[in-house]
């Protein structure tokens, strides 16, 4: 039980890992949204059944804000290309998302 203050600094307790903070999952629609998605606004007195999209926002908190101010609704919209893979036994479809030219 004696011993030096040498010893007892060299404990074999490894130091604690710090992590980068974790986003909630109702924060991560804000910050980034879908990848590859473009936000619309509706246009007022849509019928509910059709979308009718109005003005194109950049990102999903603009349209959500620009959505509550007008009282409408906002549409995230993905385009996707078809793609089939065709090296194993059974052909295989697939997605790949097409990103919004700038």
């Amino acid at each position: 039980m004696a011993g030096s203050v040498a010893e007892l600094g060299e404990s074999k307790v490894p130091p604690p890992v710090s992590r980068a903070p974790r986003i909630p999952k109702e924060n991560r629609a804000l910050q980034g949204g879908q990848p590859g998605a473009r936000y619309f606004l509706s246009k007022p007195g849509g019928s509910g059944t059709t979308p009718t999209l109005e003005r194109e926002c950049a990102t999903e908190a603009e349209a959500m804000a620009e959505a509550f101010k007008a009282g409408v609704s906002y549409f995230a919209v993905t385009e996707y290309r078809s793609l089939v893979d065709c090296s194993g036994k059974q052909p295989q479809f697939k997605k790949e998302a097409i990103k919004k030219s700038p």
